[in-house]
C-alpha cells in the first residue's frame, strides 16, 4: 500500500517562522523570539514580526526582542518604514544621522511627512539614537496614519503637553488606551517608549492580526515514541491564554490504487483531539492535491488557561488506530 501518515504541522512551524527550542524535557514554544514569553506584548510584538515589521535586537541571530529597552528614534523610523512599505529616497534630510544604520528609513519617513526634525524651528537633526517619549510616539502615530484632529479630550495630564492634540488623536483611533490601567485617564506623554509597547502601538495602529502559532503535535523530532512508532508524547510549554492552532492530518503518497483512495477518502480516516479527556471539535479543510501527493487535514484553534492540560491526537486509517500523541501542556502566565 503506497501510503504513509505524517503530520503537517512542521510545515505550518516553518511557515511562520516560530522558534522552538528543543529542551531535554520537551519543545518550549516561544514565537518569533525567546525573551517575550508571558510578557503583556507577546502578541502584539509576534503579530509585527509576522508582518517583516520588526526583525530582532540581536543581529544576525534575531531570536530576541528586548521587550523593555526603550525604542530609539533611529529604530522608529525603521518600524514605521516598513509598517508603511515606504520607498527609498534620495535625499539627505538631517546632517546628524550620516552613518547611521537607519539612515535609509529616516529620510524616508522624512519624505512622506511623518517626522520633522528634534530640534524645531532648524530642524536640521533628527537624533536617531535619542530615546522616543510617549508624546513623541503620539506624533509620529498620527501623521503616519493621517489622522484628523478630535474635540475629546482623552487623558488628565497631557494638557500642557506640545502632542495633546495628537495623543487624543491616536486615543480615538484605539492605537492608545492609555498608561494607568485599568482607569486609563492618563498617558504619562514624557515617559519613554519600551520596545514591546511599540509592538501594541503598531498593531493596533495597523489593525493587525495576532499571529496563531501551531502546536507541533506531529513534530517527532522532538518527541518520545514507541519502537513501532504507534504512541508518541512530549512536553510542551507556552504562554496560557492566547490562541494556538492544531494542524493535523493523514498525507498520501501517489501513485495508489483505487482502494487505497477510496480508504483515504473514508470518514473513517481521520484524526481526532481531545483536551483534558474531553473531545475537541475540528475543521475538516478540503483535500488538497499536487506534486504526486494529496493531504486530507484537519485544524482547530484553541486557547489554554494557566496549569498543566493533557493534548491527545489520534490518526486514524480507515477505521483503525494507527498512530497516539499526548501532549502535556504546561501552559504558564508570566
Amino acid at each position: 500500500m503506497k501510503w504513509l501518515f505524517a503530520s503537517v504541522a512542521t510545515l505550518a512551524l516553518v511557515a511562520l517562522a516560530v522558534v522552538v527550542s528543543t529542551e531535554a524535557e520537551g519543545i518550549v514554544i516561544s514565537g518569533f523570539f525567546v525573551d517575550d514569553d508571558g510578557t503583556t506584548f507577546e502578541e502584539d510584538i509576534d503579530a509585527i514580526a509576522d508582518e517583516d515589521i520588526t526583525r530582532g535586537c540581536n543581529p544576525p541571530t534575531n531570536d530576541r526582542f528586548c521587550p523593555n529597552d526603550n525604542v530609539t528614534r533611529g529604530q522608529m523610523a525603521a518600524f514605521l518604514r516598513r509598517a508603511l512599505d515606504l520607498p527609498t529616497v534620495d535625499n539627505d534630510f538631517f546632517d546628524d544621522d550620516n552613518g547611521s544604520t537607519f539612515e535609509e528609513d529616516i529620510n524616508a519617513l522624512a519624505a512622506a511627512r511623518i517626522t520633522r526634525g528634534c530640534n524645531p524651528p532648524a530642524n536640521s537633526r533628527f537624533c536617531p539614537d535619542d530615546s522616543v517619549d510617549r508624546g513623541q510616539m503620539a506624533a509620529f502615530l498620527r501623521r503616519a496614519n493621517e489622522l484628523p484632529a478630535v474635540d475629546t479630550d482623552h487623558f488628565i495630564d497631557d494638557d500642557t503637553s506640545t502632542f495633546e492634540e495628537d495623543i487624543d488623536a491616536i486615543a480615538d483611533d484605539d492605537t492608545t488606551r492609555g498608561c494607568n490601567p485599568p482607569t486609563n485617564d492618563r498617558f504619562c506623554p514624557n515617559d519613554d517608549v519600551t520596545r514591546g509597547q511599540m509592538a501594541a502601538f503598531i498593531r493596533r495602529a495597523l489593525g493587525l492580526p495576532f499571529a496563531v502559532l501551531t502546536i507541533p503535535v506531529g513534530d517527532h523530532r522532538a518527541m518520545s515514541c514507541t519502537k513501532d512508532g504507534q504512541r508518541c508524547s512530549l512536553t510542551v510549554d507556552l504562554s496560557a491564554n492566547r490562541n494556538y492552532r492544531i494542524q493535523e492530518g493523514l498525507f498520501q503518497a501517489n501513485p495508489a490504487s483505487s482502494s487505497e483512495q477510496t480508504q483515504f477518502d473514508s470518514s473513517d480516516t481521520r484524526f481526532t483531539l481531545s483536551l483534558d479527556g474531553s473531545a475537541v471539535s475540528l475543521n475538516e479543510i478540503s483535500p488538497v492535491s499536487g506534486k504526486g501527493v494529496t493531504n486530507r487535514y484537519w485544524r482547530r484553534d484553541i486557547t489554554f488557561s494557566s496549569g498543566t492540560h493533557t493534548l491527545v491526537g489520534q490518526w486514524h486509517w480507515n477505521g483503525a488506530l494507527i498512530q497516539t500523541t499526548t501532549l502535556a501542556i504546561r501552559a504558564r502566565s508570566s
